[in-house]
């Protein structure tokens, strides 16, 4: 008789290698385009060992030793500084060490499988976070139809609700929306689907906040979410609470003839007339403020408008016949590539007064940086249709490289050529650290034999003696 086997247990499921593997290969990946130096050096440096080290931290999850040690506070200013010297609006990002990312994002795809938590992480009107399959460069459109995600899917829903009716807009941004999620809301929703008190225990200690550094960032403090009140940005589980407080939000905003896209806290509303659109959007205020949220002033239409007039969602300028990126997106754009050729300049200008110059402030550096610059923004706006408008963004780009190899063509002729090289960024081989072995210390001049003298038989020795 077959024995049954037994069903693992939500824990057992998180610590499984494979789990663990995986949580490790989207920490990985989504942390090589870190703006962090001290994020990618860590990442590197557990890599060097990866499949040991996740075999240590099964052992210890296995073994309930594990523990989420106290995480950094980073505090990101939004936007410019106040003119009259007020407090600097920030963005509080939490950052936890590697190992407990990886246990965070392991406990997602536990949750993530869970079938009663499913309506939470698919849901037809929300894209923005947590859907496992990713987006798609450029390859074929059947391609791109089957696996399309993210912003992509959210702007095709909008000009899906357009094609159904939608003639009126207004668009919305929560204010603060990831530090007014109360933890023990979102908790006992997943509580009531789940069951295991153990997991939940654990899953609590996941999305607990203890700053290592808060001493250092005591101004910014009260804007970390250290109580019940907040989760933190740049915990993987953060998208999901986000999705599960507001499920009741998305279905109210959706019913009717209205309908609402949400990309996170980012959300528009389209709607057949004006007076709809301005309804909907009183009822999100009147729905968010029972969860302790409200609109961001500065983010928000005051009202719908045409869709004839334009507007602007997610980056995306949509208009008749138009998809592009926004203005803002276009000049956030243009300000990346001017700053890294202006980085490649002030790294050759240096060379000029005598200082080193970087790989990545080489010439080959610096349009490697530009590459992809250029090669990341145009696989995120492949859905755009307006050539026209990147047309004139590759021109601009052009300009700035042929300003940038003049630049590079002054200081090259004022140097010596030993450092064309260097300015180049290619390698010179005495540059190269090197461990030259040592030759033995023996004299290299072979050294004369001593003369030694002929044996003697015995006979003459004795004929000696006798004389």
């Amino acid at each position: 008789m077959s024995k049954i086997k037994k069903k693992k247990t939500h824990l057992e499921k998180l610590r499984t290698i494979r789990n663990l593997e995986s949580a490790w290969q989207t920490i990985q990946e989504n942390g090589r385009s870190s703006k962090s130096d001290k994020v990618r050096l860590e990442l590197e440096d557990f890599a060097i060992d990866a499949q040991k080290r996740l075999r240590s931290l099964q052992n210890k999850l296995a073994r309930k030793t594990f523990k989420f040690p106290p995480a950094a506070g980073v505090p990101i200013p939004k936007d410019k500084p106040p003119k009259d010297g007020g407090r600097q609006k920030i963005r509080p990002i939490v950052l936890a060490p590697v190992e407990s990312r990886i246990v965070q994002r392991a406990l997602l795809n536990v949750l993530l499988d869970i079938e009663g938590l499913k309506p939470y992480s698919k849901t037809e009107f929300s894209f923005g976070g947590i859907r496992s399959d990713r987006p798609q460069s450029p390859a074929s459109r059947t391609e791109r139809s089957k696996s399309i995600s993210a912003v992509p899917a959210a702007i095709q829903a909008v000009l899906t609700a357009i094609d159904q009716g939608g003639r009126h807009v207004a668009c919305a941004d929560i204010s603060s929306f990831f530090t007014r999620i109360r933890k023990s809301t979102v908790t006992a929703i997943i509580g009531d689907v789940v069951k295991d008190q153990e997991f939940m225990d654990f899953l609590g200690q996941a999305i607990d906040v203890e700053l290592s550094n808060i001493e250092q960032i005591k101004q910014y403090a009260d804007d970390f979410p250290t109580e019940d009140l907040g989760v933190a940005q740049g915990n993987s589980l953060s998208p999901l609470l986000g999705n599960i407080i507001l499920a009741d939000f998305d279905k109210k905003m959706n019913e009717g003839d209205c309908r609402c896209i949400r990309y996170i806290d980012d959300f528009i509303i389209i709607a057949p007339t004006q007076k709809a659109a301005d309804a909907r959007l009183k009822k999100s205020i009147e729905l968010l403020k029972a969860l302790e949220m409200e609109l961001s002033k500065a983010k928000s239409s005051k009202g719908g408008q045409s869709i004839d007039d334009g507007f602007d969602f997610l980056g995306i300028h949509i208009s008749p016949g138009i998809i592009r990126p926004s203005d803002k997106s276009k000049e956030r754009f243009l300000e990346k590539i001017e700053n890294t050729f202006r980085e490649g300049k002030q790294a050759l200008i240096g060379r000029k007064n005598g200082q080193a110059v970087s790989r990545t402030g080489s010439l080959l550096g610096t349009l490697k940086r530009i590459d992809g610059t250029v090669d990341g923004w145009a696989k995120h706006y492949w859905f755009c249709n307006d050539g026209l408008t990147l047309g004139h963004l590759d021109q601009k780009v052009s300009e700035y490289v042929r300003d940038y190899l003049g630049a590079y063509k002054t200081v090259r002729e004022a140097v010596n050529a030993e450092h064309h090289g260097e300015l180049l960024g290619v390698s010179q081989l005495k540059k190269i650290p090197r461990t030259p072995f040592k030759y033995p210390s023996v004299s290299l001049v072979p050294k004369k034999k001593a003369a030694v003298p002929p044996k003697q038989s015995m006979n003459q020795n004795l004929f000696r003696e006798r004389k």
